[in-house]
């Protein structure tokens, strides 16, 4: 049931302190709202084999994002591409690279096999140092999105929820001052809750070893290759990965409902979805995440035509485009 406590700081603090004994303040991915158990009974069975595996495919991912970015950054640097088009090689990748950085924060690289989590958590600092989102600090903000989604006042994605078309932009350009400003307000330095003073100390000295290193640049002369080699593209991802992944997913952000709360976008057809999914890094099936995150990403297109039955009797909200032809198995079923 969703609490009815009205102050937002003390409904993130009461849902992150029972019993806490360990080094860190633990992480909380339980459901906003009261579980649909039928529905979830059925779809637990139905998406059992798309979990738990170690997901090679993210790591081999995260790698080549990864050198993608260093080869743009050393191109750009030496001249040899000019900068602007440095600028938007690195906001493509910095754009992608949020998927094997997102998946580490639900522990999908390891899957069930704990001897990965040294694996999933170096993918995880790895991706999110190039796209100066911390990965511990990301990942307690990102689960606070999961366990409030749509509320205003604890969902720090609903920085963008505005209906205002200009104010949108201007806040997905914003979004990266907005989740330091969440962070420092409603989860670091408290007190009251063990481990937090670390993970706060932790997070600021990461920051500033980032800054650190574009300071450091910026003095040495290289202050315009900092700009639009990183700081840019670390805004415009920023931006155009809230935009597709928080605001499109789940517009209105009215729905508080388990099944209703986010959208999938289904492109029909056997040359545009392939495509479009790949664009979107699978996250036009968003709610799939939502419903079961260990899932890992590139399997949400198969959870969904499983689940499909389940979403049509729970009135998800599914938005069908239909480009076929489709594919033969697709075809075939229907």
């Amino acid at each position: 049931m969703r609490s009815n406590v009205s102050t937002g700081e003390l409904k993130v603090m009461s849902k992150m302190t029972n019993a806490l004994t360990t080094a860190e303040p633990p992480i909380i991915e339980t459901s906003r709202d009261q579980p649909n158990a039928a529905a979830d009974r059925q779809a637990l069975t139905l998406i059992r084999p798309y979990q738990g595996m170690v997901a090679w495919p993210t790591v081999f991912l995260a790698i080549a994002i990864i050198g993608s970015f260093a080869a743009v950054c050393t191109l750009g640097t030496m001249g040899i591409i000019p900068l602007w088009l440095a600028l938007i090689l690195n906001t493509l990748i910095l754009y992608a690279d949020q998927t094997p950085l997102h998946e580490a924060c639900h522990g999908n690289i390891a899957g069930r096999d704990s001897k990965w989590l040294w694996l999933n958590h170096l993918v995880g600092y790895a991706c999110g140092t190039i796209l100066l989102h911390e990965y511990k600090a990301f990942h307690y903000m990102h689960l606070a999105h999961h366990r409030d989604t749509n509320n205003p006042d604890l969902d720090p994605d609903h920085w963008v929820a505005v209906k205002n078309p200009f104010l949108v932009v201007w806040r997905c350009l914003t979004i990266v001052f907005w989740y330091h400003d969440y962070f420092w307000k409603n989860i670091a330095f408290k007190p009251h809750v063990p481990g937090m003073l670390p993970l706060a100390i932790h997070i600021i000295v990461a920051h500033m070893i980032y800054y650190g290193i574009a300071i450091a640049l910026s003095v040495m002369g290289y202050w315009h290759e900092v700009l639009m080699l990183w700081i840019f593209p670390h805004i415009l991802a920023s931006a155009l990965i809230i935009y597709f992944f928080a605001y499109l997913t789940h517009k209105p952000h009215e729905v508080h409902e388990r099944y209703r709360d986010t959208n999938v976008f289904w492109f029909r057809g056997k040359l545009i979805e392939p495509l479009v999914n790949s664009l979107y890094m699978f996250q036009n099936f968003h709610l799939i995440h939502h419903l079961f995150p260990r899932i890992p990403f590139y399997l949400y297109g198969n959870a969904f035509r499983k689940l499909k039955p389940v979403l049509d009797k729970e009135h998800a909200h599914i938005y069908e485009y239909d480009f076929g032809p489709h594919r033969k198995t697709e075809a075939q079923s229907s």
